[in-house]
């Protein structure tokens, strides 16, 4: 397990909630038949936003650089390790829609792709991280 996400605030999030793993079946009739794979919820979502924020500590802003969310992605290997995320990054969210996000059972966050930069002026840029709540074994 890689170490926990950079302690930021982002300026937005964007929050799904996961699914049961399900098929659904067609039959020639029309008629559809769904089966669940599964008692717990997968695939969780969680899109963070960080605007205008330092790209290093030279210009080192109190909601963090980029230079720790792309050192971050770097140490979890990618896609690949999961981590935790700290609670300060939903601060300013209220405690029940956060314990949605941060109380499943055995959900792992990863990176679901590599973050993406934006740079606004020198020194200057936004992030954009996309992560997905998986399943622990």
């Amino acid at each position: 397990m890689a170490s926990s996400f950079p302690v930021m605030v982002p300026s937005s999030r964007k929050f799904q909630m996961g699914e049961l793993p399900t098929k659904t079946y067609r039959s020639m009739s029309g008629a559809v038949v769904r089966r669940a794979f599964g008692n717990k919820k997968t695939n969780y979502t969680l899109d963070l936003e960080f605007k205008n924020i330092g790209d290093d500590v030279a210009f080192r802003q109190y909601s963090g650089t980029v230079e720790a969310v792309l050192k971050h992605y770097e140490d979890a290997n990618g896609t690949f390790e999961a981590f935790t995320i700290p609670n300060r990054v939903f601060r300013g969210m209220g405690d029940d829609t956060q314990s949605y996000i941060q109380g499943p059972n055995n959900v792992s966050w990863r990176y679901a792709e590599p973050p993406s930069v934006t740079s606004v002026r020198p020194g200057i840029s936004t992030v954009q991280v996309k992560l997905i709540g998986e399943l622990d074994d």
